[in-house]
């Protein structure tokens, strides 16, 4: 176990449920951006938890958010940046060689995980 945690270092920021959560909502999407309220019902995420999470991704440079004008109603808009999609599929790559270094570990004719 101590040699999995030299070699694959989970990025914090996106290691933390929820911005995982959004991370993966937005990178999901054809467009790679959303708006809030969307993120906000997808996710079932409160508009001040929501608004802290994106903070922190923002300053990370994963995400930019842009604040407009719509028939006189604020919109928010959430999109994931080149460097946020770069940073997630690095996450997802690391956490992909932790399961196949450990694949040969579990027993054939075993009951699958989870069961």
């Amino acid at each position: 176990m101590a040699g999995m945690h030299r070699e694959f270092k989970p990025d914090k920021i996106i290691h933390e449920p929820v911005r995982l959560q959004i991370m993966t909502y937005l990178a999901a999407g054809t467009k790679r951006t959303c708006s809030f309220s969307e993120l906000q019902e997808k996710l079932g995420l409160s508009s001040g938890n929501l608004s802290v999470q994106l903070r922190r991704l923002e300053e990370a440079g994963y995400i930019s958010v842009t604040k407009k004008f719509k028939n006189r109603r604020p919109l928010t808009s959430v999109s994931l940046t080149p460097g946020g999609m770069e940073a997630l599929q690095e996450y997802i790559a690391g956490l992909e060689n932790i399961v196949r270094r450990f694949k040969d570990d579990f027993p054939r004719d075993g009951p699958e995980p989870g069961r």
